[in-house]
This record gives structure tokens, C-alpha cells and sequence, in this order.
């Protein structure tokens, strides 16, 4: 099990499900967004994990910015390192949905799935499901 804490961003790798789960806990600023995220890619790479779960409740909304770079650079880079499925869970934020949403919506590959939650335990199973 490989884990990295930051005050915004918990990241962990569970070896025996291969899955990586990354909660943000707090509204990152637009650094502290690409350190989180791109930690958790050398996490991906290096463990070759095809699984992720992102609890984003307490993220706040993403700066289109932010998102135009998540879209552009960071997603082919994980999707390239072997992502296939990956549960998000949301919260009641409307425009942290609308972010999120955006986001997903752009992520094209046919080897590649995901799916919406409401709680880490529904997306903990999801993700192991062999559906």
C-alpha cells in the first residue's frame, strides 16, 4: 500500500484490489490540483493500476483552465498508463458536478469506463466488479 497526504489531496494504492483511491479534502488552488493529480499518475504508472476511485465532495469547483489542462495533458497521460475504470464520487455541489461532469464527458476510449456515486463503498464496488 503506497500513500501520499497532503492537506488538500489524500492518495492511496490498495496492491491487493489495484485500485487507487484519491479524495480530495479540501478546494485545491490550481497548483496544488496538478501536484495531486499528477502524483497520483506516478502512483498509476508505477504500480500499473487500472483502477481509480476520486472522491471530489469536498473539491469545490474546477477553474476551466484547470479543466482544459485535465482534459489535454493529464487524462491521456492516465488513460496511456492503463486506467480502465473509474469511480467518482460527487457530492451535493452543483458546480463541482457541472466541473466533473464536463470533464467525463470529454474523456474518449473505448478501453476505458466510468460511473457516478454517491458513497466510496458503492464505488469501491463498482470498481471490483468484474462488469
Amino acid at each position: 500500500m503506497e500513500n501520499v497526504y497532503l492537506k488538500f489531496v489524500s492518495i492511496s494504492h490498495d496492491d491487493h484490489n489495484d485500485v487507487l483511491e484519491l479524495e480530495w479534502l479540501a478546494t485545491p488552488t490550481s497548483e496544488e490540483l496538478k501536484d495531486g493529480l499528477n502524483q497520483a499518475l506516478d502512483i498509476v504508472k508505477s504500480k500499473k493500476v487500472t483502477k481509480w476511485i476520486g472522491d471530489v465532495r469536498h473539491m469545490g469547483a474546477i477553474d476551466p483552465t484547470d479543466q482544459e489542462w485535465i482534459n489535454t495533458k493529464w487524462f491521456p497521460s492516465l488513460l496511456q498508463a492503463g486506467i480502465k475504470r473509474m469511480g467518482v464520487i460527487v457530492g451535493d455541489d452543483i458546480f463541482n458536478q457541472m466541473s466533473v461532469e464536463d470533464i467525463m464527458s470529454k474523456v474518449e476510449s473505448a478501453k476505458f469506463v466510468s460511473q457516478y456515486f454517491s458513497s466510496t463503498s458503492d464505488a469501491k464496488a463498482w470498481v471490483n466488479s468484474t462488469n
